[in-house]
């Protein structure tokens, strides 16, 4: 029960983090939690890979609630100081939603691609995979892929931020999706390792997403 409650706090996070209207209200506790809840259930279950009781989703949401308002979030300048940015344009995103033998076979696809220089990125849910790779690897993967009904979306870009400081992982991914909604650019997804944070953003923000971080992390 632990690691479901875990799994669930965690997929809060990132889901209200990645959004500046939910993050700006929360740390300005003007959002109605229940509410928030039913908003965000759909994303919260895909992620967990299990049905979660709206009340479950609350309880996570007033303890992210207590955490953000804790501290003042880090600058810009600051959290971001000596971070290397690299950016991939003609992305496609690819989402495969399979139990455990079909997320072998997709991440088997994967390998072989990554072994001959492929540049795929590869996300693991309970009950997903997403998957970003260019619109040329999307079309090779899609041939091992097209009896899983996957859901593709086409023109975006990725850009991936090597950190060299410490920090949260959530607090840095809050602070760019408000430092880039600030300039006009949406952040349409977040994903994170140990030591990246890998952003989706729409093709045409791709330029100005870019020079905008390199700007804030000299």
């Amino acid at each position: 029960m632990g690691s479901r409650r875990n799994s669930i706090q965690e997929a809060v996070r990132v889901i209200i983090t990645r959004n500046p209207y939910l993050y700006r209200g929360l740390r300005m506790q003007v959002i109605n939690y229940s509410a928030v809840a039913r908003y965000i259930r759909d994303q919260v279950q895909d992620m967990a890979g299990a049905e979660v009781d709206p009340n479950t989703i609350v309880t996570a949401i007033m303890r992210f609630s207590r955490e953000a308002c804790r501290e003042e979030p880090p600058q810009p300048e600051e959290a971001l100081h000596g971070a290397r940015f690299t950016i991939h344009t003609d992305v496609v995103d690819i989402m495969v939603r399979s139990g455990p033998r079909e997320q072998a076979e997709v991440l088997e696809l994967v390998s072989g691609m990554l072994r001959r220089g492929g540049k795929v990125r590869v996300f693991q849910f309970p009950e997903s995979v997403r998957v970003l790779a260019t619109s040329l690897e999307a079309t090779e993967l899609m041939q091992g892929l097209w009896q899983y009904e996957p859901r593709i979306r086409e023109g975006y870009a990725e850009v991936a931020i090597q950190l060299l400081n410490e920090s949260s992982r959530f607090d840095r991914i809050a602070l760019l999706t408000d430092l880039l909604f600030r300039h006009g650019i949406h952040l349409v997804d977040a994903f994170y390792t140990q030591d990246e944070i890998v952003l989706v953003i729409r093709e045409e923000d791709a330029s100005s997403a870019f020079e905008l971080l390199r700007s804030v992390s000299r």
